[in-house]
């Protein structure tokens, strides 16, 4: 495969990015890799991304080699090498580190799980008269009108609607 800078040399430095369900990949050469910056890039195993970048390889100890699960006893440490907890109560011992990490990588910090098909029309009016309410409260009317329609759309009535199409 080609380099996609240069458009010479053969690329053997592959990047993809996920980012909102938008996935984009670039291949370079070495030698564009480095004028970029790009020169170190490796695969990262899930310890290196909670723990920091290179967590795994290197020596150096981190805010959770010390820490110790009271109910199983299992150690940073013992994560950094494993890349997984010894149980339910390791999320707790080790939240301070774990916590910011699993809500950036999950967009939140509680599960929602999926919705049986038969009841997303309502998850979804529910979530739309939530947006609606706060882009009003903001004043922000062309979100709010967007959501007035989108809950039409899907079949609902929007909250304080009267019976003559006007919302209060």
């Amino acid at each position: 495969m080609e380099c996609q800078l240069c458009q010479q040399r053969e690329a053997t430095v592959h990047i993809k990015q996920v980012q909102d369900g938008d996935v984009r990949e670039m291949h370079v050469c070495a030698e564009c890799a480095a004028q970029h910056g790009l020169e170190d890039v490796s695969p990262m195993d899930l310890t290196d991304f909670l723990f920091g970048v290179n967590a795994s390889r290197d020596e150096a100890s981190s805010p959770a080699d010390g820490k110790r699960c009271p109910t199983c006893g299992f150690t940073g440490k013992e994560f950094k090498k494993r890349s997984r907890l010894g149980c339910a109560r390791c999320y707790e011992a080790f939240a301070e580190d774990v916590d910011p990490m699993l809500t950036s990588m999950h967009r939140g910090d509680q599960h929602v799980g999926k919705v049986p098909a038969a009841e997303r029309k309502g998850f979804e009016l529910m979530r739309l008269e939530q947006e609606m309410a706060t882009a009003v409260q903001v004043q922000d009317f062309e979100t709010a009108a967007r959501c007035r329609d989108r809950i039409r759309e899907i079949g609902g009535e929007p909250a304080g609607a009267q019976g003559d199409g006007s919302v209060i």
